[in-house]
């Protein structure tokens, strides 16, 4: 008997295997790796029957891993959104400090209490805890079961599953840096648990770089999804587990550098919380260089007469490199890039999860597919399809406990107690403080040798674009170039270069869900609309941005009347002009990012190939 399946949009008649729920041994198999001497795997004799395991790639267990997984995201949102405190450390983001002031104080007006701090708190240390344990016990039992036979699809299934929780974990610990800090102990702990948990990840990942792993759809091969992982395992050490580099291994590649490298940006952000080392080496020690350039073209430019006139576009087009950069670097070391990246790492494990599983329910010999019938066995529902979503009340009952304990109430009763002598300690304060405005405080961590905050007398601070002109070169940056984070033109930037991150995190994601190659995530990097998109367009695109705002600040400062009338305006009506120039001139580069990329490169990759 046969039937007809729609695959990738192509009609095939899949004839029915020969083994039935009867003939399969409900246990695991020796592994066969006969096949490793066979110069491919097209019509591959008796090959191993796929033996449903609803335990570990059941639509129950998924679910269940997945939703702890989302569930994650949403409470690393809400604790980002109500609870983090960006001014912990003597370093303060500026993406993150701008976001959650307009949020907390523009969008909401309800301030928690420490009561509820403390409980969202414990629930992501819970959460984290849940993930931490939930990847060591998937890739720890997987691992056990290689020498029995376990399948390349259960294994693919079973490194998804490590995935969601490897990056959900991540992600919570960097949340919890600062609770850290107070507990050395438990830091050190957790840091043993995540080189564990990462070897684990990376050596599960190994396998998934032959060129025969789940080879969905290529010339000239078979695609068997119930061949044994240990047999991948002792082809590393063959000619024969990659051919001319393919897209299999650089997925492995890719994917085991992407686990290496969030994991050391984790483990570095729970020892150093304020990102003091990055900052001092990726931000001020190169800050410093440039401003030294920058130093020595504005001395150039604001000499006289025709020729210093000429040294007015490098040394614009070098700030605004400088500017870029620093723009780059802000977004960086945000927590709402961690927030980004999780979603993007959740999604594309979810996508990836589902396909595996409908390509699973057949074989290809490289002219006829065979349905593997007894693999429908995981969507049904059993006591291993159930627990794992009934587990996931036991996180959800742990964070109502930390609410409702006494500790919580504790921690309010205390905040309580605290408020009235805060308010007299702030009172005396303010009788015996000068009233001079000419104290402030200021974020030039790049102009110290020390790259922290500080208190600084700056009674003429330096505002490149907003001061009215008194001369031919009034508008230009000066030394020593102070923080832009005040200025609306940076972040009009940033909120620009954060939307073309979204643009491509949408597009990466729709990459990978077209592609019918399995694990191939190096499909992102070998595509060239990508590569142009990322490394030609969107830096341009912020050049322009910029280009864009001096001009205007050009304009401004010939025509003041209409500076006045864009702050006062009759009614709202310079108001609105203004903001819809604003939002108007980030869509246009938005639009441009877009539409430039596609017409710059089509969207296939450099091999042609997709």
């Amino acid at each position: 008997m046969s039937r007809a399946y729609n695959i990738a949009g192509i009609n095939y008649t899949i004839a029915a295997s020969n083994h039935t729920l009867g003939d399969v041994v409900t246990h695991r198999h020796k592994p066969d790796c006969s096949w490793l001497l066979l110069p491919h795997l097209a019509a591959l004799k008796n090959p191993p029957p796929l033996i449903p395991d609803p335990e570990l790639s059941g639509v129950g267990v998924i679910l269940g891993f997945s939703i702890m997984a989302y569930f994650t995201l949403v409470l690393l949102i809400l604790h980002y959104l109500t609870v983090h405190n960006v001014r912990r450390t003597d370093i303060v983001n500026v993406v993150d400090d701008g976001l959650l002031s307009f949020f907390r104080q523009r969008l909401i007006s309800w301030k928690p209490s420490r009561r509820f701090e403390y409980a969202m708190e414990r629930s992501v240390l819970i959460l984290s805890d849940t993930q931490l344990v939930t990847g060591l016990g998937i890739l720890a039992a997987g691992y056990s079961q290689l020498q029995c036979g376990i399948s390349a699809y259960h294994w693919q299934m079973m490194v998804y599953i490590a995935w969601f929780a490897s990056f959900s974990f991540l992600s919570a610990m960097t949340f919890l840096e600062g609770y850290f800090q107070t507990n050395n102990s438990m830091r050190l702990i957790r840091v043993g648990f995540m080189i564990i948990l990462a070897s684990l990840l990376i050596g599960a990942l190994l396998p998934t770089g032959s060129r025969n792993w789940l080879n969905l759809f290529q010339e000239g091969e078979g695609y068997y999804p119930s061949l044994s992982t240990t047999c991948f395992y002792k082809q590393m050490g063959m000619g024969s587990f990659t051919t001319h580099g393919g897209p299999k291994i650089w997925s492995m590649v890719f994917s085991s550098f992407v686990v290496a490298i969030s994991y050391l940006h984790c483990g570095i952000r729970l020892f150093d919380p304020g990102a003091g080392i990055p900052h001092r080496y990726l931000r001020a020690w190169p800050g410093s260089k440039i401003k030294k350039a920058l130093y020595f073209l504005e001395r150039k430019a604001l000499r006289k007469g025709l020729r210093a006139k000429l040294w007015h576009v490098p040394y614009l087009a070098l700030y605004a490199i400088f500017t870029c950069l620093r723009a780059f670097y802000d977004i960086s070391g945000s927590m709402l890039l961690e927030i980004i990246w999780l979603t993007f790492a959740i999604a594309w494990g979810t996508i990836k999860v589902w396909s595996t599983r409908s390509v699973a329910q057949f074989n290809f010999d490289g002219s006829e597919f065979t349905l593997n019938q007894d693999v429908s066995q995981e969507n049904s529902w059993s006591f291993g399809q159930t627990l794992p979503l009934v587990l996931i009340l036991l996180p959800l009952l742990s964070m109502a406990q930390t609410y409702l304990d006494n500790d919580a109430k504790s921690q309010e009763a205390l905040a309580s107690d605290q408020l009235p002598t805060q308010a007299f300690n702030k009172k005396h304060d303010s009788a015996h403080t000068p009233s001079s405005s000419a104290l402030r405080i200021t974020t030039t961590e790049d102009d110290l040798s020390d790259p922290r905050r500080s208190t600084t007398e700056n009674t003429d601070p330096i505002l490149p674009l907003s001061e009215p002109p008194t001369q031919t070169h009034s508008l230009l940056p000066r030394f020593p170039y102070s923080n832009p984070a005040s200025h609306p033109w940076y972040c009009d930037l940033v909120f620009l270069l954060l939307c073309q991150t979204l643009m491509l995190t949408a597009f990466s994601l729709w990459v990978l869900t077209e592609l019918a190659s399995i694990m191939g995530i190096s499909a992102i990097l070998r595509n060239r609309l990508f590569l142009i998109w990322v490394f030609g367009v969107v830096p341009l695109t912020s050049l322009i941005h910029l280009g864009f705002w001096y001009v205007a600040a050009l304009v401004l400062g010939r025509w003041r009347h209409v500076e006045q009338w864009l702050k006062r305006g009759a009614g709202k009506a310079g108001q609105v002009a203004y903001w819809t120039a604003r939002m108007g001139l980030v869509a246009t580069c938005l639009m441009a990012t877009f539409w430039g990329s596609l017409e710059a490169a089509s969207p296939y990759p450099l091999d042609e190939s997709v």
